[in-house]
């Protein structure tokens, strides 16, 4: 009788679970859009759904959708668009490193950063927001310069502030104020931080997690004097830039006079492989080179496989200017998820060395606080264009280029020619957060070609190209003298359709098939 019981107990269980997860599937997780977020939640209430969240920079709502009524809710007329809410990666690696095993820091060096902490500029006064997995309490410098915390995570109240460790490891390259002998180990020891934690223990999140977590950041931004925007994260291409909401809130934020830095992505060397956000053309897109363990040598320093490449599926030209991103040393928490994935990172105590465009962009972070600092009235437009108008193509004796600019952009990173340069433009253009561009790269005869508004090859002047790359100092698109703002073949772009071809992309028109960011099987 017991064994009877027994087996009806466990197939009434048996039958639960197999219920639970044959109404999951019923459900999608999605981002419905609509000209505010009251309506966007009506809507979905209209066909049965559930809110999850309010995300008002983009005035939408994140919500639960029976799937059958999906289709319903995307006609209806005060719906402006239905996303699916994608997954959202750290961006970085392990490191992989045959070098030594030490303490020593380098990073700031190589990008000139000691220049400005012996002139007194450390970032003080500027706030960083990382969002990320979370910041640890583990060490002096988090414990004293975290102005405060906020969890985009659903469910219960964190005992831990990172449990995955990429957070805190972003956050010490940017700011740990500890020293190796030979100077600090962070960027901008001075600087303040907010602990955004949009990544859970495994170091991934969701679009609206993310969203949330940028949301927070533009309603907080004054209260903390947040000025940059750390996202050491990536997200798949599923169609052009406008059409993601991540996106749409790095853009918000762009607007609202933050400066917003993004990863590249880990899925180099190909082209096309830039990730969201990076791929937008309005924030910082950072790509990674290593300086090959001689900081004092650039000679031997290359970029390496990993580091994402453009041009963007919308033909801009990206990563807008490499950084250190290879045997990159920092701090975590070695109970962390990460640390205890990767023990063979680990070089002493709480030091872990890593590699990966995050690390990259957490190095850009830190210098935009600097550069901050020293001129605190720069807006997010004339940030970009100074860090890239004073950074340094990597080039041969002949001044050739020695990397494409769709994987150098500007150039190496260098902060005391951005802070004590003479550099007066604006990036970006005329161009206006929120509305839609198209870059002037097309894919055209088996190459990538740069075009003018009529389509015709840019010529290979000094007016247009600098020795075979980007005029970065001259007047082409980002610096404001040429927009390409339509014109050639326009209603949505020349994009990738995800095979050997582009393909035009009509406006109001499905994406074809788009293609997908995949990562290289390391990525955290």
């Amino acid at each position: 009788m017991k064994r009877r019981n027994l087996v009806i107990v466990a197939s009434f269980l048996l039958l639960l679970v197999l219920f639970a997860s044959a109404n999951a599937s019923q459900w999608s997780e999605v981002i419905v859009q609509a000209d505010n977020v009251e309506t966007a939640a009506a809507a979905v209430y209209a066909y049965g759904g559930r809110v999850d969240e309010t995300l008002g920079i983009i005035n939408s709502v994140s919500a639960e959708m029976p799937r059958g009524a999906l289709a319903s809710l995307r006609e209806d007329s005060r719906i402006v668009a239905v996303y699916v809410d994608h997954t959202m990666d750290a961006a970085g690696r392990g490191s992989g490193s045959r070098g030594p095993k030490d303490l020593s820091v380098d990073f700031p060096e190589v990008i000139g950063a000691d220049q400005a902490l012996a002139n007194g500029i450390t970032g003080e006064g500027i706030t960083v927001a990382v969002v990320d997995s979370g910041i640890s309490r583990h060490f002096n410098w988090s414990r004293d310069r975290v102005l405060t915390r906020y969890d985009a995570l659903d469910g219960p109240a964190r005992p831990h502030e990172d449990p995955n460790g990429h957070g805190t490891f972003i956050a010490g390259i940017i700011g740990n104020d500890d020293n190796d002998g030979e100077g600090y180990m962070g960027v901008a020891p001075g600087v303040q931080f907010v602990d955004v934690r949009v990544l859970d223990a495994e170091g991934k999140g969701s679009y609206a997690d993310v969203v949330e977590g940028l949301d927070w950041v533009l309603a907080n931004r004054d209260a903390y004097n947040i000025r940059v925007v750390n996202l050491s994260l990536v997200g798949a291409i599923g169609g052009p830039y406008w059409a993601d909401p991540v996106n749409q809130a790095v853009e918000e934020l762009w607007e609202a006079g933050v400066v917003v830095v993004a990863a590249a992505g880990n899925a180099g060397p190909d082209p096309l492989s830039i990730a969201a956000p990076g791929n937008d053309p309005f924030v910082i897109s950072v790509g990674a080179f290593t300086d090959n363990y001689t900081p004092a040598d650039e000679s031997d320093d290359f970029v390496p496989p990993f580091s994402s490449a453009g041009p963007t599926e919308t033909g801009f030209i990206k990563p807008d200017l490499i950084a250190p991103g290879a045997h990159i040393v920092s701090v975590m928490d070695p109970s962390s998820f990460w640390a205890k994935n990767h023990r063979e990172s680990r070089i002493q105590g709480s030091y872990y060395e890593a590699a990966g465009t995050s690390t990259a962009t957490a190095i850009t972070s830190g210098a935009v606080a600097l550069l901050l600092q020293a001129q605190p009235d720069l807006t997010p437009d004339r940030v970009k264009y100074t860090v890239m108008a004073s950074a340094h193509p990597a080039v041969y004796e002949d001044n050739a280029l020695t990397w494409s600019i769709f994987q150098q952009g500007a150039g190496r990173l260098w902060i005391p020619g951005a802070i004590w340069g003479d550099h007066m433009g604006e990036a970006n253009g005329d161009m206006v957060p929120g509305e839609k561009y198209v870059g002037p790269v097309v894919y055209r005869d088996g190459n990538f070609v740069i075009v003018e508004q009529q389509g015709n090859d840019v010529p290979e002047s000094d007016d247009y190209l600098w020795n075979g790359g980007y005029l970065w100092n001259g007047g082409y698109l980002w610096n404001g003298g040429y927009l390409w703002n339509g014109g050639y073949l326009w209603n949505g772009g020349y994009l990738w359709n995800g095979s050997s071809e582009w393909q035009l992309w009509e406006e109001g028109a499905e994406w074809q098939s788009g293609y997908s960011w995949l990562g290289d099987g390391t990525s955290w």
